[in-house]
């Protein structure tokens, strides 16, 4: 997945890019003058962040679609893309009228490290797992991973499905193995940040750690990474609970729950199969790799041995993945635009039905190689002259 929406939640925090304290012009109405230990966080939360940057784009890791940043598009005049506020991101963007300082300091930890999701990815889960913050999908997520496992023909018994949750950032030391084992953080700040982000997350007004903005993302790790101290990191999904209960949200809820899933696994079946593009610059091979991802998606939604959805979800699920496009045609996590990730779902619906025999799974090189021959299609410029 990809950024969307961070920069508005930032810019509503009342806290700038530089993360400074807040400036007449910016901030929200309310939070009082910082303490010096929240000055402290403040002062070093640029360093933090530049370091991070570098890990996640090391380990594959896209921004939080909270996150949005307006960039220059190669030639936006040739496509038709609005970085107009979708549905489900107006839907779960909370009302920061009355956030304190310290507690808007806090989100944008969450938000900019990616915190819920980056330990879910790469760092030791204990479960039994449950699925959505009252762990109201636990039994479609995971009656959906069994069947993903079933219909594609890749070796997946090795890949793990795991829930992140909002609410493990209410225990610090989660929090501050987070900063420590995977960005590598100085150990006196990492404790100072954990303890802050635990302390005030735990409270009504930040949902208790489950506010959905916190975990709006889902994330396929390859696996094989080292992380100190664990050793190599296993093939995982790691499933947020604000991105189903987004969509949920908006009317969506039937199809999200399969569909952001199915869309996680398309990227299992990329790796096992060798299918991403390095020789692409990022913002292209991040494309190439979301749109076939969202074919993968829609053919297994669709397939009469996969989810055999009809048309009204086909319709669901080619809106979500709608919403979830972007305009940012230099970024380096740029998914494709709204409508290109919208006719890739309904490619990969077309697909499922029309070639026979109709009870027949492809294997997943002829989907892939079905996808790349129409991709120039689904790039095509597609501005109204």
């Amino acid at each position: 997945m990809r950024k969307r929406l961070i920069w508005p939640v930032v810019a509503a925090l009342g806290l700038t890019l530089g993360l400074t304290t807040p400036s007449a012009a910016t901030a929200a109405p309310s939070p009082a003058t910082p303490s010096a230990q929240t000055q402290q966080i403040l002062d070093e939360l640029p360093a933090m962040r530049a370091k991070a940057e570098a890990v996640k784009a090391k380990l594959g890791v896209k921004d939080n679609p909270v996150q949005d940043a307006v960039l220059d598009a190669i030639d936006p005049t040739q496509y038709e893309c609005s970085d107009a506020t979708p549905p489900v991101v107006a839907a779960v963007m909370p009302d920061v009228t009355n956030w304190t300082t310290e507690q808007r300091l806090a989100v944008v930890h969450v938000l900019l490290f990616n915190m819920a999701l980056m330990d879910a990815a790469y760092l030791p889960q204990t479960g039994p797992f449950t699925f959505g913050s009252h762990g109201q999908y636990t039994r479609t997520v995971t009656r959906t991973f069994k069947d993903l496992q079933k219909f594609w023909d890749i070796p997946s018994r090795g890949i793990q499905l795991v829930p992140a949750h909002g609410r493990v950032m209410l225990d610090a030391e989660v929090n501050y193995r987070v900063f420590t084992t995977l960005y590598g953080f100085d150990p006196a700040q990492s404790r100072v940040s954990a303890d802050l982000v635990a302390h005030e997350l735990n409270s009504p007004a930040l949902g208790y750690g489950d506010l959905p903005i916190f975990t709006f993302n889902a994330f396929a790790a390859p696996g094989g990474e080292d992380i100190p101290g664990y050793g190599k990191s296993p093939k995982r999904i790691a499933y947020g609970d604000g991105v189903m209960e987004g969509f949920s949200l908006v009317g969506l809820g039937s199809v999200a729950p399969q569909a952001i899933l199915a869309h996680e696994f398309g990227h299992h079946v990329q790796f096992a199969d060798s299918l991403m593009r390095p020789d692409l610059t990022a913002p292209e091979a991040s494309r190439w790799a979301e749109l076939m991802a969202d074919s993968f998606s829609a053919y297994f939604l669709t397939h009469a041995r996969g989810e055999g959805m009809h048309w009204k979800s086909v319709r669901e699920f080619g809106q979500m993945f709608y919403q979830l496009g972007d305009c940012g045609f230099d970024a380096a996590g740029h998914h494709g635009t709204p409508n290109q990730r919208m006719k890739a779902a309904l490619w990969g619906y077309g697909v499922a039905v029309t070639i026979p025999p109709r009870g027949h799974i492809l294997p997943s090189r002829v989907v892939f190689h079905l996808f790349a021959a129409h991709y120039p299609r689904l790039i095509a410029p597609d501005a109204p002259a």
